[in-house]
């Protein structure tokens, strides 16, 4: 099995950089501090994006999630400004790339574009959305598109670089040509997926590579929010059926990415610790089968 030679990097991080008294942090694998809970944007109108970000920070997130695709950097950039640099935590993301001779180049534009966009100088997490259609029939574009990333990280413009929608496959493709690991990788994670879905938060734990959640209640259907599993244990501790889903999560050592609009919903978002679910609870979560749901949306191994 090919292994990645390098968890760290020589890049010093920039001078201006978020506190580490933060509560509630993991530890990626250059000794940057990430919060565990972070706000997303994905699917919000610039003006939706921005009320919320700002809404969020207000509440005390200290983590925003945001990305190149999702098309409102620029509104969740105006929101950011009205705070100082080093009171919050930011990631971001630059789209795949299947072209090998193109992969650093396009990259590099997106990467700017990010900045650009997001009015900042540097971000705390710069993540690969996710891996090309075909997976690793692009791996040297996949391994270009990486380069890009260390280039970027070097320059002192990411605190840490990850990824997100990585299978292991993905993984040890950039790994042949990485002279950085991977500091996250992002990937679907919730009750009714097990605890160690296709084998990837134990294989990213081997490697030094945090594993992120996203979509912690599943995909709408409700199950996680409302279902008579977790409504059921949130009743004995006093929290909602949401709540014990994010604590199964975080429980798991796994941050989280929430989002909602709503100050009632962002502020029990945030309510996930000074409590724990019992053991025969939280066995009965690790064994749930549904909702359904799987790691990545572009690979399956």
């Amino acid at each position: 099995m090919l292994l990645f030679s390098c968890a760290v990097s020589s890049a010093q991080a920039p001078a201006s950089v978020p506190p580490n008294d933060w509560a509630h942090t993991v530890k990626l694998n250059n000794g940057v501090a990430m919060p565990l809970i972070s706000l997303g944007t994905w699917q919000y109108s610039p003006a939706v994006a921005e009320s919320t970000v700002r809404l969020g920070l207000s509440l005390g997130y200290n983590h925003i999630d945001a990305a190149l695709d999702y098309k409102n950097q620029r509104s969740v950039g105006k929101a950011l400004a009205e705070h100082d640099r080093a009171s919050y935590f930011l990631t971001t993301k630059v789209p795949s790339r299947t072209s090998a001779s193109s992969a650093f180049a396009d990259t590099s534009k997106d990467l700017a574009a990010d900045l650009e966009q997001l009015g900042l100088s540097y971000v705390d997490l710069m993540l690969v959305h996710f891996p090309p259609v075909g997976n690793t029939l692009h791996c040297a574009a996949m391994q270009e598109q990486w380069r890009a990333l260390e280039t970027f990280y070097r320059a002192k413009k990411a605190r840490a670089i990850g990824v997100s929608n990585y299978c292991q496959s993905s993984l040890r493709c950039i790994a042949r040509a990485a002279n950085v690991t991977p500091a996250v990788n992002q990937i679907k994670y919730h009750i009714g997926m097990g605890p160690d879905p296709i084998g990837l938060r134990s294989y990213g734990d081997r490697l030094g590579i945090v594993t992120q959640a996203y979509s912690p209640l599943g995909d709408g259907t409700g199950e996680l929010i409302s279902g008579p599993l977790v409504t059921g244990i949130g009743a004995k501790h006093n929290k909602s059926g949401a709540q014990v889903s994010l604590r199964w999560v975080v429980g798991h050592g796994v941050p989280v990415s929430t989002k909602s609009t709503s100050a009632s919903h962002l502020t029990a978002n945030l309510d996930l610790f000074g409590w724990e679910v019992s053991a025969q609870e939280k066995e009965a979560l690790d064994a749930a089968t549904s909702p359904k749901g799987h790691p990545s949306f572009m690979c399956d191994a």
